[in-house]
């Protein structure tokens, strides 16, 4: 056999291990297991009793929380059965009230104010079953808001810390995904301070955004996070593509066509005057490949694809002052959706005082892992279609 056809060999067989490989798993250099409440559990008892949460508690301006009971669920849906038809306390899973009515809070962050802007969101990260897909938008040079879950930030450290660096955005998404409205006060207040520790600890930055899941918020919310120095985004384009099967029942085609109708809007001068923030996710690899699948079109269709930091020209998107983001017209003057800007993160441990910073580094023992696991795949295929 010829050293060419060998290499082509090689080659294919080197393709066909990575592509099988999307997600290899590895062992995290952080620990979650202090300091944190218990991965995917909605904070209770023994977060609330630590002395770090207690701290936070007490330097909590809570006169400034408007008195709002918790709503509640009724076989795992909000019951909305007995609220007032006037809706007093914005509740957006009720009306999509974006514009608080207690005094002092801030205007949800809904659409982009640029006139075609698209402003590119996705919730439920950081992944580890489609790593294609960052590398599909660092290859389209695109930048994204990305909405991270601090259980998943613990479970997969090594997206997380990637999606910093290749330029995304990176927002809260709480810690367990509840519906937030339906949690006493210091359940809401943990939800969100440990998901953006972890953030913190893992990444080096402490954000100034947050996205409630199923965007179930009320003023009483907005009013927690917006003590934290957080800022409450929502969407105006609901792309369903979570309830796309295996997770929902929706069929692919289905989805489809609302990404469909999304593109006729963006032809037909729909955002002429006002852009879009659009509700997309990174939750498994079937909202992945939808992303991937219409992002062309959606780019043909639209003026501008920007993060929402962007296109809200918020150049400080995290309370670490000497890190900056690009404006709307810094990123599309630059003829890139994408890049580094100019960061200079921290490399110290998370943002509570019992945060433990073991390494900041990748992994090494996944990386000799996935080496050892390619070269063994690659020598039993090689021998099979060698001999």
């Amino acid at each position: 056999m010829g050293f060419i056809s060998l290499i082509i060999i090689l080659g294919t067989l080197i393709a066909s291990v990575i592509a099988q490989q999307q997600c290899v798993p590895y062992t995290s250099n952080y620990t979650f297991t202090t300091g944190y409440p218990p991965i995917w559990v909605t904070p209770g008892a023994e977060t609330f009793t630590t002395p770090e949460y207690q701290q936070l508690n007490k330097s909590f301006n809570w006169a400034m929380v408007p008195n709002i009971p918790p709503n509640k669920l009724v076989n795992g849906a909000l019951d909305l059965s007995t609220y007032s038809a006037s809706d007093p306390n914005c509740w957006w899973s009720f009306k999509n009230c974006v514009n608080p009515k207690a005094p002092g809070l801030n205007p949800d962050i809904s659409f982009c104010p640029e006139p075609g802007s698209w402003g590119l969101t996705y919730d439920d990260g950081p992944n580890c079953s489609h790593t294609e897909f960052y590398d599909f938008l660092k290859g389209q040079n695109q930048r994204a808001t990305m909405y991270f879950i601090g259980s998943n930030v613990a479970d997969w450290t090594n997206e997380a810390k990637r999606a910093y660096a290749d330029g995304h955005q990176i927002c809260v998404h709480t810690w367990s995904h509840p519906y937030m409205t339906t949690l006493t006060n210091d359940q809401v207040l943990a939800e969100l301070y440990y998901t953006r520790k972890a953030i913190k600890y893992v990444i080096g930055v402490t954000p100034r955004c947050w996205r409630p899941p199923f965007g179930d918020v009320d003023d009483r919310v907005r009013a927690i996070a917006q003590l934290l120095g957080m800022s409450t985004d929502i969407w105006n384009l609901d792309s369903n593509d979570w309830k796309m099967i295996p997770a929902g029942t929706s069929t692919p085609a289905q989805v489809d066509s609302i990404f469909e109708g999304f593109v006729q809007m963006g032809k037909n001068g729909t955002f002429a005057t006002s852009g879009v923030i659009t509700l997309q996710h990174e939750l498994n690899n079937g909202t992945m490949s939808k992303a991937q699948q219409w992002y062309p079109q959606i780019k043909g269709a639209f003026k501008h694809l920007v993060p929402v930091a962007s296109c809200m020209n918020i150049t400080h998107p995290y309370a670490e002052t000497d890190i900056t983001y690009p404006s709307f017209s810094e990123i599309v003057g630059s003829g890139s959706t994408s890049g580094t800007g100019t960061n200079n993160p921290s490399s110290s441990g998370g943002s509570g005082p019992n945060s433990t910073h073991k390494s900041s580094s990748v992994s090494m023992t996944s990386c000799i892992s996935l080496i050892s696991m390619v070269a063994i795949m690659l020598i039993a295929q090689l021998s099979s279609t060698l001999f």
